[in-house]
């Protein structure tokens, strides 16, 4: 085998950005179940001490199975613990209950005990317990946490229908109550009154060294927002154990009802801000004056959050900036822009409607990945599988941190972490149980950005021990013993990102003089030779006992690239050019596209298919086809610039051309009629029209959607309007949708985007019972729009949120699709409901070439008219007829003597110039009925009727 001891292929070469992208891709192939479908209860942790984020996933809700992560690119290991109940958990969290270096999990429910899961002394098994008392209390959020700061986490858990419980360790991983530890009375006010506690976050919110309690609140059935079981409460801890609630006096005591809160420092001052969800307002954000008091900042970004189930703050792009991630009726990310604002990335998720989420590395590779549920509202399990989205990371540097408490509890949860360079100041702190019911990791992640260094890191253990360190690395993962040494960080023979391809390898060295040598997989020695695709790092011994940990080498094994060829119109008419343009392919060498051009976009003019061949440093790529449609634009139609019509009649406008269209003024864009023929209104003045010839791709008139309602009629949870989420691949006009209800009224069916916001509307008449509805509303293209109602509307027509239309709950099987015009995707709601409207009638756009436009004056002819019945000088017979009839003149007729038969709408259906004596007019072919008969002669028309029978 050829060794290969230096390829560098730096793929960091676009410049660093202050935003870098963000992406995350579905890896459900690295687990062994991917059929999995949990509640809103999820964790990440560390389950097997190998310093690797692993997943806490029940399954239905309540079947428990642990995925070990494994090496870079590996597939989990899946092992099955269990039940956790009969039904669907609400809430979950995640430490090491005895500090024996293996953790434990936390879940709990509605009424149904609370159950804890207590590892052996190896990690592999765990015993299942219950807590005292724990059937007495619907538990919502819960947490881990060392309240009595005896180097024990105990256990806090959040009543929906009452005061919170706490329980406490007795320092050998049993759990005892103590609720005496905290008074949970609201305004000298307990039992009920005390409810409403939904989110609970541990934090030391006044960064005096010790944790302190905030609680989210909610309570349905009541909207006055002085209510204390909506009132979130703040327990500001004085150090001896004492808390006092000073939500009100610090800023954050919000009668809004209020889901989940996350602390986390958003401007970089050292100081923990708070972000806050709301159902009935929108979520806010909140920033710390530095002595823990608190000021709501407006025109953040943060808005149109749909109906939050969970929110937490992490920095997804390691740009030093914590950003935002929201769950409910979908994921949001905002990214942190560094001025108090947010911007929200778009179809960042595939549509999906992640209700719940856990966050960890998933890849360890130092970028905070996801796994996200999609249960419906709140914790019922749906029919969408779970995903593992992995982030793909950029360029910016990075570190995670792992710290092992001795004094302290052995998670460290209560610890800040506060990180010092270019940047200033960043902090993190370690806690478990976070938002609503849900775990995340305990290693705290860092990004910093473009610096290449980090001055130093200041650790605040909860046992009060202040820890400071220097020489630390950057794009590396450690670990931190209370007390313990932290050696300089050995430098390797390689660094940065280095390519290898298929047959060959590479050598990563370290410098001698070390105890001992551990690299991050598994080889032990001064030296590993690396033939698989993955971050590798080494952790070091040094004379002194002191732990070094060096910066991780990105190794890249015969990377795939996926070029992707993109353009925003591909039919265009002939002396038009569109560009193609590639995506960068990260590590790309070289492009060469099928017309000869070089680089990453190409114009054309010409048509044909169009593809391009990108270099990589092991193989070339080719992209996919993109075919270019080019149509000749037509000439201008041929016609008489002046045609004559009779003064207030309406008239037939004639011209030559193959697709023409007929317009009431020169710059309209919408035609009133079509065809060779234009039947004008009727006129009594002159008036000019305009016609068009066109060639190129005209629209389809197609249908898509459940075609007929199936299964129970309405939801059983009525209140607001639901939805269909769909993408439109392309622009197309909605023309109709079948819909059912047992209430007539009006409705307005509205179109929203991603964030909410309605981007057309329609008022329609629904009658009672089945009805097709004619809608006309053209829908732009754009993925994850939905089609719902207009929930004012609603309550002003029918008293609730609700449309009162029937959806189906049988039969459903999303997508229903025309390939490249819509595809109508999933409910928010729940795969297996379909909402209202059905058999969607669609028209798609019309791609054209135009010709120039011919200006046609239909000039109004004033002349008498006659009866033809009082004139001895035309004789018109048989009549009534069955097709064939006579005209017979006794005038002086000329060269301009005409006669034209409309039917009763003025279609032209006969005509005849010049005329005889006695002429056969055939009218044999026509329907029965009656038609109008014109006679034109010199300044008189003669009118008459003429019936076929």
């Amino acid at each position: 085998m050829k060794i290969r001891i230096l390829l560098l292929l730096l793929i960091g070469f676009v410049a660093q950005l202050s935003q870098a992208q963000v992406s995350f891709t579905n890896r459900n192939d690295r687990l062994t179940k991917s059929d999995f479908h949990s509640g809103v209860a999820i964790g990440i942790a560390d389950m097997n001490g190998d310093n690797k984020d692993d997943i806490i996933r029940m399954n239905q809700g309540y079947e428990l199975h642990i995925e070990y992560q494994n090496g870079p690119n590996e597939m989990f290991t899946t092992k099955s613990f269990g039940n956790m109940g009969g039904n669907s958990r609400w809430s979950m969290c995640i430490a090491d209950i005895d500090n024996n270096g293996f953790n434990e999990f936390l879940v709990s429910g509605s009424y149904d005990d609370i159950r804890l899961s207590t590892a052996n002394d190896s990690g592999t098994d765990f015993t299942l317990s219950m807590l005292p008392n724990g059937s007495s209390i619907f538990v919502q959020g819960s947490n881990f946490v060392d309240i009595d700061n005896d180097g024990f986490v105990d256990i806090f858990a959040c009543h929906d229908d009452g005061e919170s419980k706490v329980w406490g360790n007795d320092g050998t991983g049993n759990f005892v109550e103590r609720d005496i530890w905290i008074d949970m009375s609201v305004d000298g006010s307990s039992g009920e009154v005390a409810s409403g506690n939904y989110g609970s976050i541990w934090a030391d919110i006044d960064s005096d060294g010790d944790v302190d309690l905030y609680i989210a609140k909610c309570r349905l059935g009541t909207t006055d927002l002085t209510d204390t079981r909506r009132l979130n409460t703040l327990w500001i801890n004085d150090g001896n154990g004492n808390f006092t609630e000073e939500g009100e006096a610090r800023g954050l005591r919000v009668g809004y009802q209020s889901w989940t809160s996350d602390f986390q420092d958003v401007n970089n001052d050292g100081h923990l801000d708070c972000f806050l969800t709301n159902h009935d307002y929108d979520s806010q954000l909140f920033i710390n004056d530095g002595n823990g008091y608190f000021n709501e900042v407006e025109n953040t970004g943060l808005v149109n959050i749909s109906f939050p189930i969970q929110g937490v703050m992490r920095d997804f792009d390691n740009d030093g900036w914590v950003d935002v991630l929201t769950s409910g009726n979908k994921g949001q990310v905002f990214i942190n822009n560094g001025d108090l604002t947010f911007t929200e990335l778009t179809d960042i998720f595939d549509g999906q409607k992640m209700e719940s989420y856990a966050l960890g590395d998933l890849n360890d590779d130092g970028f905070v990945d996801i796994y996200g549920g999609y249960a419906n509202i709140y914790t019922n399990p749906s029919t969408i599988d779970d995903i593992v989205w992995i982030n793909e990371g950029n360029n910016n540097n990075h570190l995670s941190v792992s710290l092992v408490g001795i004094e302290s509890n052995r998670n460290a949860i209560g610890a800040r972490i506060s990180i010092y360079g270019a940047w200033g100041i960043q902090i993190r702190e370690v806690r478990s149980g976070e938002s609503y019911g849900i775990s995340n990791a305990l290693k705290q992640y860092f990004g910093i950005g473009s610096a290449t260094e980090i001055d130093s890191m200041v650790i605040s253990w909860p046992s009060g021990q202040m820890q400071t360190e220097y020489d630390i690395p950057i794009n590396a993962s450690v670990i931190i013993e209370e007390g313990a040494c932290l050696a300089a960080s050995p430098i390797l023979s390689e660094s940065g990102t280095i390519t290898v391809c298929d047959g060959e390898s590479l050598l990563i060295s370290a410098p001698d003089g070390y105890q001992n040598y551990e690299w991050s997989n598994g080889s032990i020695g001064q030296s590993t030779l690396v033939t698989e695709a993955g971050v590798y790092s080494l952790k070091i011994t040094d004379d002194n006992g002191c732990l070094g940990f060096s910066q991780g080498v990105n190794v890249l094994v015969n990377p795939q690239l996926t070029p992707t060829i993109s353009a925003e119109e591909t039919n265009i008419c002939n002396g038009e050019t569109v560009t193609l343009t590639l995506s960068e392919e990260v590590g790309a060498l070289g492009y060469t596209w099928s017309n000869g051009d070089t680089g990453l976009s190409t114009i054309v003019s010409a048509a044909g298919i169009y593809t391009v061949v990108v270099e990589g440093a092991c193989d070339n790529y080719i992209s996919n086809e993109i075919e270019v449609i080019v149509s000749v634009t037509p000439g201008i139609p041929v016609a008489e610039e002046i045609q004559e019509l009779l003064v207030g009649n309406s008239g037939v406008l004639e011209a030559e051309g193959d697709n023409l269209a007929w317009y009431d003024e020169e710059l309209s864009s919408s035609p009133v009629g079509f065809g060779n023929m234009f039947t004008t209104p009727v006129l009594d003045v002159d008036t000019y029209f305009y016609v068009e010839d066109r060639a190129g791709v005209f629209g389809m008139k197609e249908s898509v959607g459940m075609i007929e309602h199936s299964g129970t009629p309405y939801s059983s949870v009525p209140g607001i309007s639901r939805s269909i989420t769909f993408d439109a691949l392309e622009e197309f006009t909605l023309d109709s949708v079948t819909v059912y209800t047992d209430v007539a009224a009006e409705r307005r069916i509205t179109i929203l985007d991603q964030g909410d916001n309605v981007l057309v509307s329609q008022l329609v008449e629904i009658q009672e019972g089945r009805s097709q509805v004619f809608v006309g509303m053209k829908i732009p293209s754009g993925n994850n729009l939905r089609i719902s109602t207009d929930d004012a509307v609603n309550v002003e027509n029918l008293g609730a949120g609700d449309p009162r239309l029937q959806r189906s709950s049988e039969d459903v099987n999303y997508p229903y699709m025309i390939d490249d015009v819509v595809s109508l995707k999933d409910s928010p709601f729940g795969g297996e409901y379909y909402y209202y409207f059905y058999d969607w009638k669609i028209t798609t756009a019309d791609d054209l070439c135009a010709s120039e436009r011919k200006e046609i004056l239909a000039k109004v002819v004033v002349v008498s008219n006659k009866n033809i019945e009082d004139s001895n000088a035309i004789q018109l017979y048989p009549n009534p007829s069955a097709g064939e009839i006579y005209l017979d003149l006794q005038l002086h007729y000329n060269e301009e003597t005409a006669v034209i038969v409309t039917d009763m709408t003025g279609r032209r259906v006969y005509d005849k110039k010049p005329l005889q004596a006695s002429n056969k007019i055939d009218l044999s072919k026509l329907a029965k009925g009656l038609y109008i008969i014109q006679l034109t002669h010199d300044n008189d028309t003669y009118i008459g009727k003429v019936i076929l029978n």
